[in-house]
C-alpha cells in the first residue's frame, strides 16, 4: 500500500531517467555534453515545479467557499462547546441514577445477551486499557514514520494530549460511575466517570488516523479496510462502555463531543502545516 508521496517520488524518478539517445557524433565536445546535461536538469526541475504547483492548486479551496465553510464550522464548534459545558454541569449535579434517560438506556442496551455482541464490545473496550493503550499508539506512530509520513506521525502524537484534557475534566466534574446495584457492571473502576476517556481517546486518535489513511494513501482494499476498522472503533467504543456498565450514556456523549472538539483543530493544524511544507518545497524546487 503506497502513499501518495511515494507515488509522486516514483513518477519523478521515472521522469529523471535519461532517454535513449542516438549515437552521439564523434566530434561532440565535452562542452556540448555539459550544456545538454544542464538543459536536461533545468527541464526536469521545471517539470517537478509545475507538477508540485498543480498539486497545491488542486488542494486549494476558493476563498468565498472557504469563508462560508469556515463560518459554518465555527458556529458548529461553538454550539458543541456550549453543549459540553452544559452537559458537564449537569453531570456534576447528577444523582447516582445518572441524568434522565441514562438508566433506562443502559438497562435496555444490557438486555442483549448475545455472546458475540458481548465479545465484540468487550474487545473494543479492552484495547483501550493498558498496556495495549500504550502499545497500539506506539506501533502506529512508528508505522507512519516507517512509510515517511513524519508530519502525520507528529500530529497523531499531538492528538494524545486530548487524553490529558479528558483526565482534567474528569477531576473537575467528579462524577461517580454507575453502581453495580443499578446496572450490570463487568469491572468496577474507581476513577471519575465524565467524560468517557475511551470514547474521547478513540474519537481523536483513530479519527485522525482514519483521516490520514484516507488522504495519504492511494485507493486500495487495504487502505479502505484500515479506514473502516478505525471508523468502527470510534463508533463502537461508546456503546461498549455503556454495555459493560462502566459509563453512563451521557458520559459517552461527552466523550464524543470533547473528542470532536479536539479533532477539528488537530486536522486544521495538520492541513495548515502540510500546506506550508508543500509551499516551501515548491520554492526550493523553483530555485
Amino acid at each position: 500500500m503506497a502513499t501518495v508521496h511515494d507515488e509522486r517520488e516514483r513518477e519523478g524518478a521515472r521522469d529523471e531517467e535519461p532517454g535513449e539517445r542516438a549515437h552521439e557524433p564523434a566530434h561532440e565536445t565535452a562542452q556540448e555534453k555539459a550544456r545538454d546535461a544542464a538543459h536536461d536538469t533545468r527541464v526536469h526541475a521545471e517539470q517537478a515545479a509545475h507538477e508540485l504547483q498543480q498539486n497545491v492548486r488542486r488542494e486549494r479551496v476558493p476563498r468565498r467557499r472557504a469563508l462560508r465553510r469556515g463560518r459554518v464550522l465555527l458556529v458548529g464548534y461553538v454550539l458543541a462547546l456550549a453543549a459540553v459545558v452544559a452537559l458537564a454541569l449537569a453531570a456534576h449535579m447528577a444523582t447516582a441514577n445518572g441524568l434522565p434517560g441514562d438508566l433506562p438506556f443502559t438497562r435496555e442496551l444490557q438486555e442483549t445477551r448475545n455472546p458475540v455482541v458481548f465479545g465484540v464490545l468487550y474487545f473494543v473496550s479492552y484495547i483501550g486499557f493498558a498496556p495495549l493503550s500504550y502499545l497500539i499508539p506506539l506501533v502506529l506512530l512508528l508505522g507512519l514514520v516507517a512509510v515517511r509520513l513524519r508530519l502525520e506521525a507528529i500530529f497523531l502524537a499531538l492528538g494524545l494530549l486530548a487524553d490529558a484534557l479528558g483526565g482534567l475534566i474528569k477531576l473537575v466534574v467528579g462524577r461517580q460511575r454507575p453502581a453495580a446495584g443499578l446496572v450490570h457492571v463487568v469491572e468496577q473502576i474507581n476513577s471519575p466517570s465524565f467524560p468517557s476517556g475511551h470514547t474521547l481517546h478513540y474519537t481523536v486518535f483513530f479519527g485522525f488516523l482514519a483521516f490520514v489513511l484516507w488522504t495519504s494513501f492511494r485507493r486500495s482494499w487495504g487502505r479502505n479496510l484500515l479506514v473502516a476498522i478505525c471508523a468502527l472503533l470510534v463508533v463502537l467504543v461508546g456503546p461498549s462502555r455503556v454495555y459493560l456498565g462502566e459509563h453512563w450514556a451521557s458520559d459517552v456523549v461527552g466523550g464524543y463531543l470533547i473528542g470532536g472538539l479536539c479533532l477539528v483543530p488537530l486536522v486544521a493544524g495538520y492541513l495548515w502545516a502540510k500546506a506550508r511544507f508543500e509551499s516551501a518545497s515548491l520554492r526550493r524546487v523553483r530555485r
